[in-house]
Protein backbone atom coordinates (compact mmCIF):
# COMPACT_ATOMS: atom_id res chain seq x y z
CA UNK A 1 0.00 0.00 0.00
CA UNK A 2 1.48 3.40 -0.87
CA UNK A 3 0.63 5.77 2.16
CA UNK A 4 -0.07 9.46 1.10
CA UNK A 5 2.86 11.69 1.52
CA UNK A 6 3.09 13.76 4.54
CA UNK A 7 4.22 17.31 5.18
CA UNK A 8 7.81 15.66 6.40
CA UNK A 9 7.93 13.93 3.44
CA UNK A 10 7.78 16.62 1.11
CA UNK A 11 10.57 18.09 3.31
CA UNK A 12 12.98 15.54 2.90
CA UNK A 13 12.44 15.41 -1.07
CA UNK A 14 13.35 19.00 -1.19
CA UNK A 15 16.55 18.58 1.29
CA UNK A 16 17.38 15.94 -1.27
CA UNK A 17 18.48 17.78 -4.08
CA UNK A 18 20.58 14.84 -5.58
CA UNK A 19 17.82 12.54 -5.72
CA UNK A 20 14.36 13.82 -6.06
CA UNK A 21 12.42 10.48 -6.17
CA UNK A 22 9.02 10.63 -4.40
CA UNK A 23 9.81 9.43 -0.82
CA UNK A 24 7.58 6.25 -0.46
CA UNK A 25 7.79 3.08 0.31
CA UNK A 26 8.85 0.15 -2.18
CA UNK A 27 6.72 -3.31 -2.21
CA UNK A 28 9.49 -5.78 -0.72
CA UNK A 29 9.82 -9.63 -0.99
CA UNK A 30 7.54 -11.48 1.23
CA UNK A 31 4.88 -10.04 0.95
CA UNK A 32 2.30 -12.88 0.80
CA UNK A 33 -0.82 -11.34 1.17
CA UNK A 34 -0.24 -8.63 -1.05
CA UNK A 35 1.42 -11.65 -4.19
CA UNK A 36 -1.66 -13.98 -3.03
CA UNK A 37 -4.37 -11.45 -4.32
CA UNK A 38 -2.35 -10.78 -6.77
CA UNK A 39 -2.58 -14.49 -8.14
CA UNK A 40 -6.20 -15.19 -7.13
CA UNK A 41 -4.21 -17.95 -4.57
CA UNK A 42 -4.27 -18.60 -1.15
CA UNK A 43 -1.15 -17.72 0.13
CA UNK A 44 -0.23 -20.86 1.63
CA UNK A 45 -0.18 -22.41 -1.68
CA UNK A 46 2.43 -19.88 -3.41
CA UNK A 47 6.07 -20.99 -3.95
CA UNK A 48 7.93 -17.72 -2.50
CA UNK A 49 11.48 -17.14 -3.72
CA UNK A 50 10.87 -13.55 -3.41
CA UNK A 51 11.40 -14.02 0.37
CA UNK A 52 15.38 -14.99 1.28
CA UNK A 53 15.20 -16.76 4.82
CA UNK A 54 16.58 -20.32 5.58
CA UNK A 55 13.81 -22.94 3.50
CA UNK A 56 14.02 -24.99 6.87
CA UNK A 57 12.62 -22.09 8.84
CA UNK A 58 13.92 -21.72 12.23
CA UNK A 59 16.42 -24.02 14.06
CA UNK A 60 14.57 -26.05 16.73
CA UNK A 61 16.89 -24.32 19.55
CA UNK A 62 14.99 -20.89 18.80
CA UNK A 63 11.48 -22.66 18.41
CA UNK A 64 12.42 -23.94 22.08
CA UNK A 65 13.48 -20.36 23.15
CA UNK A 66 9.71 -18.86 21.90
CA UNK A 67 8.03 -21.47 23.57
CA UNK A 68 9.47 -20.90 26.57
CA UNK A 69 8.86 -17.24 26.01
CA UNK A 70 5.10 -17.94 26.04
CA UNK A 71 5.16 -18.82 30.06
CA UNK A 72 6.44 -15.30 30.39
CA UNK A 73 3.81 -12.66 29.22
CA UNK A 74 2.43 -11.42 31.73
CA UNK A 75 5.89 -9.52 32.16
CA UNK A 76 7.36 -6.46 30.58
CA UNK A 77 10.01 -7.42 28.62
CA UNK A 78 13.46 -5.32 29.13
CA UNK A 79 13.07 -1.44 27.95
CA UNK A 80 15.71 -1.87 25.55
CA UNK A 81 16.15 -5.31 25.14
CA UNK A 82 19.28 -5.05 28.19
CA UNK A 83 19.75 -8.86 28.41
CA UNK A 84 20.48 -8.74 24.44
CA UNK A 85 23.02 -6.06 23.93
CA UNK A 86 24.99 -8.29 27.06
CA UNK A 87 24.91 -10.91 25.26
CA UNK A 88 25.75 -9.42 22.49
CA UNK A 89 28.93 -8.08 23.94
CA UNK A 90 29.83 -11.42 25.29
CA UNK A 91 29.42 -12.57 22.13
CA UNK A 92 31.51 -10.19 20.09
CA UNK A 93 33.62 -9.49 22.70
CA UNK A 94 32.86 -5.46 22.40
CA UNK A 95 31.38 -3.51 25.27
CA UNK A 96 27.68 -3.38 25.79
CA UNK A 97 27.22 0.05 25.40
CA UNK A 98 28.02 -0.27 21.95
CA UNK A 99 25.21 -2.52 21.01
CA UNK A 100 21.18 -1.36 19.71
CA UNK A 101 18.56 -3.90 19.36
CA UNK A 102 15.49 -3.10 17.66
CA UNK A 103 12.07 -4.76 15.87
CA UNK A 104 13.72 -5.50 13.14
CA UNK A 105 17.26 -4.07 11.50
CA UNK A 106 14.76 -1.64 9.38
CA UNK A 107 13.57 0.12 12.56
CA UNK A 108 17.34 0.60 13.21
CA UNK A 109 18.29 1.96 9.88
CA UNK A 110 15.08 4.39 10.00
CA UNK A 111 16.30 5.42 13.73
CA UNK A 112 20.14 5.44 12.40
CA UNK A 113 18.58 7.97 9.75
CA UNK A 114 16.75 10.60 12.26
CA UNK A 115 20.24 10.51 14.63
CA UNK A 116 22.29 11.23 11.87
CA UNK A 117 20.53 14.02 11.12
CA UNK A 118 20.08 15.66 14.60
CA UNK A 119 23.84 14.97 14.86
CA UNK A 120 24.20 17.07 12.31
CA UNK A 121 25.31 14.74 9.28
CA UNK A 122 24.65 16.49 5.78
CA UNK A 123 23.79 13.62 4.24
CA UNK A 124 24.04 9.99 2.93
CA UNK A 125 25.94 7.97 -0.11
CA UNK A 126 24.07 4.51 -1.14
CA UNK A 127 25.81 1.84 -2.74
CA UNK A 128 23.62 0.84 -5.32
CA UNK A 129 22.33 -1.41 -6.27
CA UNK A 130 20.83 -1.57 -2.59
CA UNK A 131 18.00 -1.98 -0.03
CA UNK A 132 15.34 0.55 -0.75
CA UNK A 133 14.48 1.39 3.15
CA UNK A 134 17.97 3.17 3.13
CA UNK A 135 17.10 6.10 0.69
CA UNK A 136 13.73 5.80 2.40
CA UNK A 137 14.58 6.45 5.96
CA UNK A 138 17.19 8.71 5.18
CA UNK A 139 15.41 11.49 3.29
CA UNK A 140 12.41 11.16 5.86
CA UNK A 141 14.32 12.14 8.18
CA UNK A 142 16.02 15.25 5.38
CA UNK A 143 19.02 13.89 4.73
CA UNK A 144 20.34 14.71 1.30
CA UNK A 145 20.96 11.52 -0.62
CA UNK A 146 23.48 10.60 -3.13
CA UNK A 147 23.99 7.34 -4.86
CA UNK A 148 27.34 5.60 -6.18
CA UNK A 149 27.13 2.41 -8.43
CA UNK A 150 29.07 -0.79 -6.22
CA UNK A 151 28.35 -3.00 -8.71
CA UNK A 152 27.43 -6.51 -9.01
CA UNK A 153 29.85 -9.72 -9.78
CA UNK A 154 31.66 -9.12 -12.90
CA UNK A 155 30.61 -12.60 -14.60
CA UNK A 156 27.52 -14.28 -15.05
CA UNK A 157 27.01 -18.23 -14.91
CA UNK A 158 24.70 -18.18 -18.08
CA UNK A 159 24.70 -18.39 -21.76
CA UNK A 160 27.65 -16.27 -22.83
CA UNK A 161 29.64 -16.75 -19.77
CA UNK A 162 32.83 -14.03 -19.21
CA UNK A 163 33.49 -10.83 -17.86
CA UNK A 164 30.45 -8.19 -18.21
CA UNK A 165 31.01 -5.37 -21.00
CA UNK A 166 29.80 -2.06 -20.68
CA UNK A 167 26.80 -2.44 -22.67
CA UNK A 168 25.48 -4.96 -20.48
CA UNK A 169 26.56 -3.66 -17.02
CA UNK A 170 24.52 -1.30 -16.02
CA UNK A 171 26.29 2.10 -15.25
CA UNK A 172 24.77 5.05 -13.79
CA UNK A 173 25.15 7.27 -16.52
CA UNK A 174 22.54 5.32 -18.46
CA UNK A 175 20.30 2.19 -16.55
CA UNK A 176 21.16 4.02 -13.52
CA UNK A 177 18.06 6.20 -14.37
CA UNK A 178 15.96 3.77 -16.02
CA UNK A 179 17.87 3.36 -19.11
CA UNK A 180 16.94 7.03 -19.94
CA UNK A 181 20.22 8.37 -22.35
CA UNK A 182 18.99 11.49 -22.38
CA UNK A 183 18.74 11.58 -18.41
CA UNK A 184 21.60 13.89 -17.39
CA UNK A 185 23.32 12.39 -13.93
CA UNK A 186 22.87 14.32 -11.38
CA UNK A 187 26.33 16.32 -9.50
CA UNK A 188 27.07 13.86 -6.55
CA UNK A 189 26.51 10.22 -8.95
CA UNK A 190 29.51 8.51 -8.96
CA UNK A 191 30.75 5.03 -10.32
CA UNK A 192 32.77 3.53 -7.47
CA UNK A 193 33.10 4.39 -4.11
CA UNK A 194 32.45 8.47 -2.39
CA UNK A 195 36.30 9.40 -2.01
CA UNK A 196 35.57 13.10 -2.77
CA UNK A 197 32.60 12.58 -0.73
CA UNK A 198 32.19 15.71 1.35
CA UNK A 199 33.62 15.94 5.05
CA UNK A 200 30.86 14.66 7.95
CA UNK A 201 28.99 12.43 5.25
CA UNK A 202 27.73 9.02 6.28
CA UNK A 203 27.61 6.01 3.74
CA UNK A 204 25.58 2.71 3.15
CA UNK A 205 26.89 -0.33 2.04
CA UNK A 206 25.65 -3.33 2.10
CA UNK A 207 27.60 -6.93 2.91
CA UNK A 208 26.69 -8.93 0.91
CA UNK A 209 25.01 -6.84 -1.45
CA UNK A 210 20.86 -6.98 -1.75
CA UNK A 211 20.20 -7.93 -4.00
CA UNK A 212 23.68 -9.01 -5.74
CA UNK A 213 25.15 -10.65 -3.13
CA UNK A 214 28.02 -9.25 -4.04
CA UNK A 215 30.90 -9.88 -1.15
CA UNK A 216 33.59 -7.54 -0.07
CA UNK A 217 36.02 -9.25 2.51
CA UNK A 218 36.27 -7.67 5.52
CA UNK A 219 39.78 -6.15 4.96
CA UNK A 220 38.40 -4.24 1.99
CA UNK A 221 35.80 -3.20 4.05
CA UNK A 222 38.18 -2.04 7.06
CA UNK A 223 40.41 -0.25 4.29
CA UNK A 224 37.89 1.67 3.45
CA UNK A 225 36.49 3.22 6.65
CA UNK A 226 40.27 4.31 6.97
CA UNK A 227 40.60 5.74 3.83
CA UNK A 228 38.16 8.75 5.25
CA UNK A 229 37.77 8.83 8.92
CA UNK A 230 35.88 12.05 8.16
CA UNK A 231 33.14 10.20 6.80
CA UNK A 232 30.30 7.49 9.07
CA UNK A 233 30.59 4.11 7.43
CA UNK A 234 27.54 2.11 7.93
CA UNK A 235 27.69 -1.76 6.91
CA UNK A 236 24.77 -3.63 6.25
CA UNK A 237 25.61 -7.07 7.15
CA UNK A 238 22.17 -8.52 6.97
CA UNK A 239 23.02 -11.64 5.05
CA UNK A 240 27.05 -11.72 7.04
CA UNK A 241 26.38 -15.31 8.30
CA UNK A 242 26.01 -16.89 4.30
CA UNK A 243 29.45 -15.76 3.28
CA UNK A 244 31.54 -17.49 5.70
CA UNK A 245 32.54 -17.88 9.25
CA UNK A 246 31.46 -14.71 11.02
CA UNK A 247 35.20 -13.61 12.78
CA UNK A 248 36.66 -14.19 9.43
CA UNK A 249 33.69 -12.10 7.20
CA UNK A 250 32.06 -9.80 9.56
CA UNK A 251 33.86 -5.88 10.62
CA UNK A 252 31.67 -6.11 13.64
CA UNK A 253 34.13 -6.77 16.23
CA UNK A 254 37.05 -4.89 14.37
CA UNK A 255 34.99 -1.86 14.09
CA UNK A 256 36.52 1.51 13.35
CA UNK A 257 35.60 4.51 15.48
CA UNK A 258 33.43 5.53 11.95
CA UNK A 259 32.39 2.97 11.36
CA UNK A 260 28.92 0.96 12.35
CA UNK A 261 27.66 -2.42 11.71
CA UNK A 262 23.43 -3.83 11.06
CA UNK A 263 23.13 -6.99 12.04
CA UNK A 264 19.56 -9.09 11.17
CA UNK A 265 18.93 -12.39 13.00
CA UNK A 266 15.78 -12.77 11.25
CA UNK A 267 17.20 -14.30 7.60
CA UNK A 268 19.56 -16.28 8.54
CA UNK A 269 17.56 -18.44 11.49
CA UNK A 270 14.25 -17.87 9.36
CA UNK A 271 12.39 -15.78 11.67
CA UNK A 272 11.42 -12.45 9.91
CA UNK A 273 7.94 -12.91 11.91
CA UNK A 274 9.41 -12.04 15.26
CA UNK A 275 11.39 -9.03 13.82
CA UNK A 276 15.16 -8.47 15.25
CA UNK A 277 17.83 -6.52 14.68
CA UNK A 278 21.26 -5.37 16.29
CA UNK A 279 23.41 -1.65 15.65
CA UNK A 280 26.71 -1.97 16.58
CA UNK A 281 28.49 1.28 16.86
CA UNK A 282 30.81 3.70 19.26
CA UNK A 283 28.59 4.60 22.38
CA UNK A 284 27.94 7.88 21.25
CA UNK A 285 26.02 6.64 17.65
CA UNK A 286 24.72 3.80 19.35
CA UNK A 287 23.29 6.12 22.25
CA UNK A 288 21.56 8.87 19.89
CA UNK A 289 20.06 5.35 17.98
CA UNK A 290 19.14 4.24 20.80
CA UNK A 291 17.40 7.54 21.62
CA UNK A 292 15.23 7.15 18.37
CA UNK A 293 13.58 4.20 18.98
CA UNK A 294 10.58 3.72 21.78
CA UNK A 295 10.80 1.61 24.82
CA UNK A 296 9.91 -2.15 24.53
CA UNK A 297 10.35 -2.35 21.05
CA UNK A 298 12.01 -5.84 21.02
CA UNK A 299 9.14 -8.02 22.16
CA UNK A 300 9.33 -10.89 24.97
CA UNK A 301 9.53 -13.75 21.45
CA UNK A 302 12.31 -11.37 20.00
CA UNK A 303 14.49 -11.01 22.79
CA UNK A 304 14.22 -15.08 24.00
CA UNK A 305 14.98 -15.60 19.79
CA UNK A 306 18.25 -13.58 20.27
CA UNK A 307 19.19 -14.27 23.62
CA UNK A 308 18.90 -18.09 21.97
CA UNK A 309 20.78 -17.20 18.71
CA UNK A 310 23.91 -15.92 20.95
CA UNK A 311 23.79 -19.09 23.58
CA UNK A 312 23.72 -21.53 20.92
CA UNK A 313 26.96 -23.71 20.78
CA UNK A 314 25.92 -26.13 18.38
CA UNK A 315 27.20 -26.72 14.51
CA UNK A 316 24.03 -24.80 13.45
CA UNK A 317 25.88 -21.84 11.10
CA UNK A 318 28.67 -24.35 9.79
CA UNK A 319 25.76 -26.85 8.59
CA UNK A 320 23.47 -24.40 7.43
CA UNK A 321 26.37 -22.33 5.60
CA UNK A 322 27.18 -25.67 4.07
CA UNK A 323 23.50 -26.13 3.03
CA UNK A 324 23.01 -23.06 1.21
CA UNK A 325 26.06 -23.36 -0.38
CA UNK A 326 25.43 -26.75 -2.27
CA UNK A 327 21.87 -25.52 -2.79
CA UNK A 328 23.05 -21.88 -4.33
CA UNK A 329 25.37 -23.83 -7.15
CA UNK A 330 22.28 -26.60 -7.73
CA UNK A 331 19.62 -23.12 -8.12
CA UNK A 332 23.08 -21.13 -10.42
CA UNK A 333 22.71 -24.48 -12.59
CA UNK A 334 19.27 -24.77 -13.01
CA UNK A 335 18.84 -20.78 -14.55
CA UNK A 336 22.13 -20.71 -16.17
CA UNK A 337 20.66 -23.86 -18.08
CA UNK A 338 17.87 -21.10 -19.35
CA UNK A 339 18.47 -19.64 -23.00
CA UNK A 340 19.80 -16.12 -22.35
CA UNK A 341 19.18 -16.00 -18.98
CA UNK A 342 22.32 -14.22 -17.48
CA UNK A 343 23.03 -15.80 -13.88
CA UNK A 344 25.55 -13.61 -11.78
CA UNK A 345 27.83 -15.45 -8.35
CA UNK A 346 26.56 -14.51 -4.85
CA UNK A 347 27.64 -15.14 -1.42
CA UNK A 348 24.42 -14.66 0.35
CA UNK A 349 21.13 -17.08 -0.17
CA UNK A 350 19.66 -15.93 -3.11
CA UNK A 351 20.85 -15.51 -7.02
CA UNK A 352 20.02 -12.12 -9.22
CA UNK A 353 19.65 -12.63 -12.58
CA UNK A 354 18.54 -10.96 -15.92
CA UNK A 355 15.64 -12.35 -18.17
CA UNK A 356 16.24 -12.33 -22.07
CA UNK A 357 12.39 -10.93 -22.86
CA UNK A 358 10.65 -7.72 -22.27
CA UNK A 359 7.35 -9.63 -20.87
CA UNK A 360 6.22 -9.21 -17.23
CA UNK A 361 7.74 -12.43 -15.76
CA UNK A 362 6.97 -11.98 -12.60
CA UNK A 363 3.09 -11.64 -13.09
CA UNK A 364 3.13 -14.56 -15.57
CA UNK A 365 4.77 -16.63 -13.05
CA UNK A 366 2.60 -15.86 -10.17
CA UNK A 367 -0.57 -16.41 -12.00
CA UNK A 368 0.45 -18.83 -14.01
CA UNK A 369 2.54 -20.89 -11.89
CA UNK A 370 1.81 -20.12 -8.65
CA UNK A 371 5.70 -18.71 -8.30
CA UNK A 372 6.80 -15.37 -6.64
CA UNK A 373 10.21 -13.78 -7.36
CA UNK A 374 11.61 -10.65 -6.13
CA UNK A 375 11.00 -7.96 -9.53
CA UNK A 376 14.26 -5.66 -9.08
CA UNK A 377 13.35 -3.12 -11.29
CA UNK A 378 12.89 -0.75 -8.31
CA UNK A 379 16.48 -1.11 -7.60
CA UNK A 380 18.59 2.21 -9.11
CA UNK A 381 20.79 0.97 -11.41
CA UNK A 382 19.22 -2.48 -12.48
CA UNK A 383 15.36 -1.88 -14.37
CA UNK A 384 13.46 -4.12 -16.38
CA UNK A 385 14.20 -7.79 -16.31
CA UNK A 386 16.43 -7.99 -13.43
CA UNK A 387 14.92 -10.42 -10.78
CA UNK A 388 16.23 -11.88 -7.39
CA UNK A 389 15.30 -15.62 -6.74
CA UNK A 390 15.84 -16.91 -2.99
CA UNK A 391 17.85 -20.53 -2.35
CA UNK A 392 15.30 -23.49 -1.48
CA UNK A 393 15.47 -26.64 -1.83
CA UNK A 394 16.55 -28.62 -5.10
CA UNK A 395 13.02 -29.49 -6.27
CA UNK A 396 11.61 -26.02 -5.73
CA UNK A 397 14.82 -25.26 -7.83
CA UNK A 398 13.70 -27.61 -10.63
CA UNK A 399 9.60 -26.04 -10.47
CA UNK A 400 10.77 -22.57 -10.91
CA UNK A 401 13.02 -23.71 -13.75
CA UNK A 402 10.43 -25.75 -15.66
CA UNK A 403 8.05 -22.74 -14.91
CA UNK A 404 10.77 -20.31 -16.50
CA UNK A 405 11.42 -22.75 -19.38
CA UNK A 406 7.80 -23.07 -20.61
CA UNK A 407 7.63 -19.30 -20.67
CA UNK A 408 10.47 -18.86 -22.49
CA UNK A 409 9.14 -21.84 -24.96
CA UNK A 410 5.54 -20.18 -25.35
CA UNK A 411 4.51 -17.79 -27.51
CA UNK A 412 4.87 -13.84 -25.09
CA UNK A 413 1.26 -13.10 -27.24
CA UNK A 414 -0.20 -16.11 -25.37
CA UNK A 415 0.20 -14.87 -22.19
CA UNK A 416 -0.91 -11.55 -22.51
CA UNK A 417 -5.10 -10.27 -23.13
CA UNK A 418 -6.07 -8.79 -26.53
CA UNK A 419 -5.52 -5.69 -24.71
CA UNK A 420 -1.74 -6.07 -23.55
CA UNK A 421 -2.59 -6.18 -19.92
CA UNK A 422 0.21 -7.86 -17.98
CA UNK A 423 -3.09 -10.11 -16.54
CA UNK A 424 -3.03 -13.34 -18.04
CA UNK A 425 -4.87 -15.57 -20.65
CA UNK A 426 -5.15 -19.18 -21.25
CA UNK A 427 -4.11 -20.63 -18.29
CA UNK A 428 -4.59 -24.22 -18.60
CA UNK A 429 -2.68 -24.16 -22.29
CA UNK A 430 0.29 -22.78 -20.08
CA UNK A 431 0.16 -24.95 -17.07
CA UNK A 432 0.58 -28.35 -19.13
CA UNK A 433 3.81 -27.09 -19.99
CA UNK A 434 5.02 -27.77 -16.53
Amino acid sequence: MIHEKTTANAEARKAAHADETPVEPHAHGGDLLRMAEAAGRDPASLLDFSVNVRPEGPPEFIRRALFRAMNALEAYPSPHAEEACRAAARHHGLDAARFVFGNGSNELIHALARALKKRGVPGVYIVEPAFSEYALACRCAGLEVRRVWGGIAGENLGEGRGNLSEERLPTPSKDFYEGKDDQQVPEGTHSGFPQDAPEGWAVFLANPGNPSGLFRNAEDCLDLMRSRHDLLWIIDEAFIEYAGPEEEVSVLRRLPANGAALRSLTKFHAVPGVRLGYLAASPDVAEAVRAEIPAWSVNAFALAAALAVFADRSDFADRTRAENDERRADLAAALAALPGVEVYPSAANYLLFRWPHPIHLGSILLKQFGIALRDCSNYHGLGKGWFRAAVRFPEDHRRLADALRAVLETPAASFLSSNASPDLADRDSIKSKV
